[in-house]
């Protein structure tokens, strides 16, 4: 059974959904406020549900079932020619140690992850403004093994 990521409604909540409209007590806004989803969702529901298509639907896109997609999408996504092609940046303000006060200046991690070599660059600095992610972005391009960079510092 193939369920959607952003799907809200499972198979129990459309089920609970018809019940409930059965019953004549509740109406489709009072239904679309308690479950979270649009009107139009509601509605769509009921359709399918006197239709008695209650499973999920499986895809009509046949081209992403096939191998060819997937390994083209997968060189595509993965395999990086050279160092530094796509690298991924990200910061973290570490967790409160016991006790640390809330009101005391933390320092703030931040991780370079290269897609070629899968090396990662860490470095903890003491803020997260512009000049620290930029310090650190040009220590992360210093440190990998471009041979056609310039580092001057």
């Amino acid at each position: 059974m193939n369920i959607h990521k952003r799907t809200r409604l499972t198979l129990l909540d459309r089920q609970k959904i018809w019940w409930l409209y059965q019953t004549r007590l509740w109406k489709v806004v009072q239904l679309a406020e308690h479950f979270h989803v649009s009107r139009p969702t509601i509605y769509d529901v009921l359709k399918r549900v006197r239709l008695q298509e209650l499973t999920p639907r499986n895809s009509t896109n046949q081209r992403f079932k096939t191998l060819q997609y997937a390994l083209k999408r997968a060189a595509k996504r993965y395999n990086k020619t050279y160092p530094g092609e796509l690298v991924h940046f990200d910061t973290k303000r570490p967790l409160l140690l016991i006790g640390q006060s809330a009101n005391e200046p933390r320092e703030y991690l931040f991780v370079a992850t290269d897609d070629f070599s899968r090396e990662l660059y860490t470095g903890i600095l003491p803020d997260k403004t512009q000049h620290s992610a930029a310090s650190f972005l040009t220590n992360t391009v210093c440190s990998m093994s471009l041979p056609d960079r310039l580092c001057l510092f």
